[in-house]
């Protein structure tokens, strides 16, 4: 038996609401053992597999024909028909409950829906009492699915989490954010800071986050193709009650967190990476539950990754972001947080890059973001730059690299620049000379470059200014 002391807010609601969890169940057991019974309700279940790439793939919902599946919470109904073969009414204990809610103003007005002024009172009382029913059904239901006792100290967890979506003052959540076609090499948690994190995502995660309808235009294999989401702590929402948020709409996401992040760690990796969905998840409470599946509400969709994504790019594998990448990202989110604006619109401009179509608007994008770093008012822009550049990346401690060949490809990518925002015709620039005959694209040289300065700008020790980079050009003239 459930010990007494137990923390609930509302003492008489936890009694009449387990009256009816308990009532429920013995209706079903009665239901299920006779003979003649004609209809039970069995819960459905995506399957999750794998693509000969390794990205996920999750299928649509499908029977179970496990035996305890059955899914119990739909055994009940407003109306008995075929399908729900039992109806509120039957049960005694919830005409106890509804009639308890109804006369207590206090719990009435966190139930009661926020409605128009000239909108029928039966509405009101409709969305009220299914509200009411639908606290003890999502509690039986969910205690079936993860085969809890009644009688036991999960229970009362799962009581409290709904009593709080009622009557706490405020919800704590998370948005969590599935990196789409990102491979990590990462098997658990890695902390961001103390308040973000990415988090390896499992295959009941996934079946939670799944959907068979989207008209966003993000394809399905792309969303559902996650083994990771950035995980954000938000402030907590202040709760006027669950009948009036049933009926609110959800206020746009703040991604503001999950893209930090993201700018960050496309600055530490050239893996490719994005995000296509925002889920909220609640700490503590909820609103409501599928089966034994996580809960995840979704609260948008929309493309914040590469385009190439959706030509199949769930058929490819793609680049793994290391565990000495992953290392730096903490260190580049902190110093991006912090960054002047100059820094930040470099940083966007690397990830609009990054998920353009275009590789002319890529090299753009590029541009702007090395002209925030590295450009100065005055003539020849494109010198100053390739020159500071040259003398940023060859002075590095770890992997320089040749100042010529950094000075050579600013000023390739400058050219193309040139070429593109004049409108001229010309491709010389369009691809630039690496190894023999073997040539690459200039624009993703100009996303290199722009990562590279960002990250001596982020993680380098000695914060430089354009001035000790001058200097510095100065110094290597200088006779030996």
């Amino acid at each position: 038996m459930v010990s007494e002391s137990i923390d609930v807010l509302d003492e008489t609601l936890f009694q009449l609401t387990m009256d009816v969890v308990r009532e429920m169940d013995a209706r079903a057991t009665e239901y299920l053992a006779r003979d003649d019974h004609k209809f039970v309700p069995k819960r459905r279940r995506r399957s999750v597999t794998a693509f000969d790439s390794g990205w996920p793939s999750v299928g649509s919902d499908v029977g179970a024909t496990e035996t305890d599946a059955i899914a119990y919470g739909k055994l009940f109904a407003s109306t008995r028909d075929a399908i729900h073969p039992i109806a509120y009414e039957d049960l005694g204990t919830m005409a106890s409950l509804v009639a308890y809610v109804h006369d207590t103003p206090a719990l009435l007005q966190r139930v009661g829906p926020t409605l128009r002024e000239d909108a029928p009172v039966d509405l009101a009382r409709s969305v009220i009492d299914m509200i009411i029913r639908n606290l003890p059904t999502d509690i039986y239901d969910r205690a079936k699915a993860l085969g809890f006792e009644l009688d036991g100290p999960d229970i009362v967890n799962l009581y409290q989490q709904r009593e709080r979506s009622w009557l706490a003052p405020e919800l704590s959540r998370e948005l969590v954010v599935p990196l789409v076609l990102t491979s990590l090499e990462l098997e658990d948690t890695f902390e961001v800071d103390s308040h973000a994190r990415i988090e390896a995502l499992g295959d009941d995660d996934l079946r939670a986050m799944a959907s068979d309808y989207d008209i966003s235009g993000v394809p399905g294999p792309v969303a559902d193709a996650a083994r990771f989401a950035v995980v954000v702590d938000m402030p907590p929402l202040t709760n006027p009650g669950e009948g009036r948020r049933f009926l609110k709409a959800e206020d746009p996401p703040d991604t503001a967190g999950v893209d930090l992040i993201c700018e960050a760690l496309r600055i530490v990796s050239s893996a490719d990476t994005g995000w296509a969905r925002v889920f909220q998840r609640p700490r503590g409470w909820a609103a409501r539950w599928k089966d034994a599946l996580p809960a995840y509400s979704l609260l948008q969709t929309t493309r914040r990754y590469p385009s190439v994504f959706d030509d199949f790019g769930w058929l490819r594998s793609g680049r793994t972001v290391t565990r000495h990448e992953l290392e730096r990202l903490p260190a580049a989110t902190r110093a991006l947080g912090s960054a002047d604006k100059r820094v930040r619109l470099a940083s966007r401009r690397l990830s609009t890059a990054v998920v353009r179509d275009a590789a002319d608007d890529q090299l753009v994008d590029a541009c702007i973001g090395l002209e925030a770093l590295l450009g100065q008012k005055g003539a020849e822009l494109s010198f100053r730059i390739a020159m500071r550049a040259a003398a940023l990346l060859s002075s590095r401690a770890n992997t320089p690299v040749s100042a010529e060949e950094v000075f050579d490809i600013a000023r390739t990518v400058y050219a193309r620049r040139s070429e593109i925002v004049h409108g001229s015709t010309s491709e010389r620039a369009a691809r630039f000379p690496v190894t023999g005959a073997e040539t690459t694209p200039t624009s993703d040289l100009a996303v290199w470059l722009l990562r590279q300065i960002l990250q001596e700008r982020l993680l380098r020790e000695d914060r430089w200014s354009l001035t000790d980079l001058d200097s510095l050009v100065l110094r290597r003239l200088e006779p030996s």
